[in-house]
């Protein structure tokens, strides 16, 4: 069931970001996944306007986005290989947001500026290990 939500969501993400591009801002657009400084430029709250504005709403759009499908991947990895769960990576409880999570991987981006020009893929495990760490078994 979630393998059918998770491709869902990868099928509503692959048409918002095709309908972005023939809207005129693909030049503008950021690469999220690029690099934690690119993730910062279209994440932070200094990336630009307000909440009523459209770039922004879209910008939080695929931040929220991003994030989702990124959390979700260490689930849906970990539970088709049978890890247990304490020998896990990130152990994210069911009640964080993803706001909460593009503030964990902010916080350590901006905590870390020399890993900011590394793959955001890279940036967000570590920050999501030092947020959430799995309980090891003793």
């Amino acid at each position: 069931m979630r393998l059918l939500v998770l491709s869902g969501l990868v099928l509503v993400w692959l048409s918002f970001a095709s309908a972005t591009v023939g809207q005129g801002d693909a030049a503008q657009e950021a690469d999220i996944g690029k690099s934690g400084a690119e993730f910062m430029r279209l994440c932070s709250p200094a990336g630009g306007g307000t909440g009523n504005d459209p770039q922004r709403m879209k910008s939080d759009a695929t931040c929220q986005g991003w994030v989702e499908g990124f959390a979700d991947g260490f689930t849906v990895h970990d539970e088709l290989l049978g890890v247990p769960r304490a020998d896990r990576l990130v152990c994210i409880p069911r009640n964080v947001t993803n706001g909460q999570i593009i503030r964990v991987v902010g916080k350590y981006i901006n905590g870390n500026p020399d890993k900011a020009h590394r793959a955001t893929r890279l940036v967000a495990s570590l920050a999501l290990a030092q947020a959430f760490p799995c309980k090891r078994s003793k």
